[in-house]
């Protein structure tokens, strides 16, 4: 499964998700699917909180790599998709601080860089979804890993269409 955090870069993002705030996808990884996605994203909490010194194995590595980023540590407001191996859709989460809430379809705002700790990952595309409505919406995806190819299937996934539903519209 892949797991994707985002951070709520709303300058109200401390005080917990809206759905207005706009949110920024800045790290993925993937481990096994172990049919529990919940664990595997309160072991990215903590992943992403945690000492370095007190991490071992592959929990070190994926750390480190997110450090070396320079991102911020995982906050209130922020999120997490997840993408199980074989799946067509992403399932999101929210933290309120103490729990990781169902977030039902897609974050509405995406946001394209920020600053104080959250870095943007993907390719920024400008797409529509035709069968939905007429909106341009914008966008970081990742193209490339876990079977995703082109732009359309990245969309796609986030969205859950199928890709023949995502028209691209721009590539910077």
């Amino acid at each position: 499964m892949r797991v994707t955090v985002w951070h709520n870069t709303d300058r109200d993002c401390f005080m917990g998700y809206e759905s207005d705030h706009a949110m920024l996808r800045v790290f993925s990884y993937t481990v096994p699917d172990t049919g529990d996605a919940e664990a595997e994203l309160w072991r990215a909490v903590e992943l992403f909180n945690a000492d370095l010194d007190w991490l071992t194995g592959d929990d070190h590595r994926v750390a480190a790599i997110y450090r070396a980023r320079r991102l911020r540590s995982f906050s209130k407001g922020d999120g997490f998709s997840v993408l199980l191996t074989g799946g067509t859709a992403e399932e999101f989460r929210i933290s309120n601080g103490y729990e990781l809430l169902p977030h039902e379809g897609p974050f509405p705002q995406l946001a394209l860089r920020s600053e104080h700790g959250s870095v943007g990952l993907g390719v920024r595309l400008t797409y529509m979804l035709p069968a939905r409505d007429s909106l341009v919406r914008e966008g970081l995806f990742e193209i490339g890993g876990d079977g995703i190819t082109t732009a359309e299937q990245a969309v796609a996934v986030h969205h859950g269409v199928a890709p023949d539903g995502v028209l691209i519209v721009g590539r910077p």
